[in-house]
């Protein structure tokens, strides 16, 4: 028997640069809906006000790529019927989430989908750093056959690598890196030193800590007032001059004027970027030209698995939220105190048993 008492309709939110059908994923990313018997609305509308609109006739919202105007939660939540919104990705940049909580709007992502992507695309920028690989292709392919720019280079084993955020990323880098014999020390508020322990990373007190003993840095965490900037000029000048820095997190999560100053000045020995903080980046960029610098087109999380796990996932906690379920990529839990109880989220085939029954 299926368990929708009416009818359920999902609100799909594309990229405001393209109109009509936004992805070729729309039928992995329906798929949740169809199964519980839900209606699925691709929107088309352009305005804030037309938005506001349809999001009065859904149950709950899906978003890739739209932008969401944080006055559009006062007309969610506990104002209206569109009880949450589910967007593709792994961070939540541009939400206000204080804004979410106050309306009792319930915000979640996909995260933990490129997990494994993500922290290959780290350990690719690793080694391309350690191995100084841009300048010696460049080399090669310029005629040059030399080794007269090896040193110095880095041994790898017995290394130092520092993780900032030891979330699902953080701590797939941290078992990929100790499979190369490296030491691995974390910096995460959120993590105890118990846990760290079964994955072998030592923790330690601050973000200070892990520039001045790491030979590499490689931050992995979310995008906040708290972390925008984290990696400055001031956490660069703690670094030791033969050190690295691998991001492969958000580009803001570094200030990319200090980033370059030290570079230039040899405050650190060379980067590998997957982020920028403008982004595309521009192409007078500064970090495009450096022989030190590996550079990827913020890609890190993508594979064609990674994506229909991805498209999956956004369908399956959008129909949660729809159903009264949390959701199990919760972003901003404080909205458990200013909405009504809901079921504790559970896998998509319990749902889909308690549904039958």
């Amino acid at each position: 028997m299926n368990s929708i008492d009416r009818e359920i309709k999902v609100l799909y939110l594309g990229p405001k640069s393209r109109g009509g059908v936004y992805t070729s994923d729309l039928d992995e990313q329906s798929n949740a809906a169809k199964e519980m018997g839900a209606e699925f609305v691709i929107y088309e509308g352009s305005s804030d006000g037309e938005l506001i609109e349809a999001l009065k006739d859904a149950d709950v919202a899906m978003n890739q790529g739209h932008g969401i105007d944080p006055k559009l939660f006062t007309q969610m939540g506990n104002k209206g019927r569109c009880k949450g919104l589910v967007s593709f990705g792994h961070g939540y940049d541009g939400m206000d989430i204080n804004s979410a909580v106050q309306n009792g709007v319930i915000l979640a992502n996909t995260a933990s989908f490129g997990t494994e992507e993500v922290s290959n695309q780290t350990m690719m920028h690793f080694l391309i750093c350690s191995r100084k690989f841009v300048l010696h292709d460049k080399l090669v392919k310029n005629g040059t056959w030399t080794r007269e720019y090896l040193s110095p280079m880095g041994h790898i084993a017995g290394q130092t690598f520092g993780i900032i955020g030891l979330g699902d990323i953080g701590r797939a880098v941290a078992r990929k890196e100790l499979a190369f014999g490296m030491n691995v020390i974390g910096y995460d508020p959120f993590v105890s030193s118990w846990d760290a322990k079964e994955y072998g990373v030592e923790m330690v007190g601050s973000p200070q800590e892990i520039a001045k003993r790491s030979d590499y840095v490689s931050p992995h965490t979310y995008l906040t007032p708290t972390t925008h900037h984290m990696i400055n000029s001031d956490f660069f000048e703690l670094m030791k001059p033969t050190a690295y820095l691998i991001n492969c997190s958000r580009g803001p999560v570094v200030d990319e004027k200090a980033l370059i100053k030290a570079l230039q000045e040899g405050m650190i020995a060379g980067a590998g970027l997957d982020v920028f903080e403008q982004e595309p980046i521009e192409p007078g960029n500064p970090l495009l030209t450096m022989d030190n610098v590996s550079v990827t087109n913020h890609y890190a999380s993508y594979s064609e698995v990674a994506w229909s796990r991805a498209n999956t996932q956004l369908g399956e906690e959008a129909m949660r939220i729809a159903l009264g379920y949390w959701p199990m990529s919760l972003i901003n839990p404080d909205v458990r105190n200013t909405v009504e109880p809901r079921k504790s989220a559970v896998s998509w085939e319990v749902m889909v048993t308690e549904r039958d029954q």
